[in-house]
């Protein structure tokens, strides 16, 4: 594993590909009739696919409305003669845009860096392919005292960091089990070598699959 400051530059691609791409279930796509009463007794008869009542219902988990409530509002918006169906349609998608939009500021490579850097031990961010994207001030001391450097710039030449166990095995099995994954590393610079402990977890990151690396001995 190289270390170089291309290697330090959050990527700004997904890992989704066509093929990595979810197939739509032939449930989602089925038409599914309700009907849905709402304030004062009006009862309203609507056909979605399953897929929108499925964010509909996802949309008022936890909150204080109900299914009602959001048909109400909507039918408010487009009048009794217009297509409530649709306008039920847009509702649910826009309500996961805005939810997706969120999360991918909280799992953004910017925030991953900043739980890094707050971090008081070493710490480490691999990607899949066993580049160091990210790593903290405590991780670059302990480089510095235990392999003897002077500064960052020696780490560019030369420096290898290696995990006993492969990053793309570690991300299998933290996504299988969801537990910390523990295992020996080495790096190596200009002939000297320093082994140790480091704990691996998930990175919390929407854009590519990573793992964090927490040196416990080193």
């Amino acid at each position: 594993m190289s270390f170089s400051d291309r290697h330090l530059i959050p990527a700004e691609q997904t890992d989704l590909s066509p093929s990595a791409l979810q197939q739509v279930e032939e449930y989602d796509a089925e038409p599914k009739f309700r009907a849905i009463i709402g304030k004062g007794g009006t009862r309203r008869g609507i056909r979605l696919e399953s897929v929108y009542w499925d964010g509909l219902s996802w949309l008022i988990n936890g909150s204080r409305q109900s299914m009602g409530d959001v048909v109400d509002q909507a039918a408010a918006q487009v009048g009794e003669n217009s297509n409530l169906a649709s306008m039920l349609r847009v509702v649910a998608f826009r309500w996961m845009w805005r939810r997706l939009a969120i999360m991918e500021n909280v799992y953004s490579t910017e925030n991953l860096n900043t739980l890094i850097q707050a971090c008081p031990t070493p710490a480490i961010v691999l990607t899949r392919d066993k580049k160091i994207q990210f790593f903290n001030e405590s991780f670059m001391t302990m480089l510095k005292q235990r392999l003897a450097l002077g500064n960052i710039a020696q780490l560019s030449a030369g420096f290898r960091f290696v995990l006993d166990t492969q990053v793309d095995d570690a991300i299998q099995s933290l996504s299988a089990k969801g537990k910390m994954v523990t295992t020996g590393f080495t790096a190596t610079c200009a002939g000297k070598q320093l082994s140790g402990q480091i704990n691996l977890a998930m990175a919390p990151s929407h854009q590519k699959q990573m793992v964090i690396g927490y040196v416990v001995r080193g």
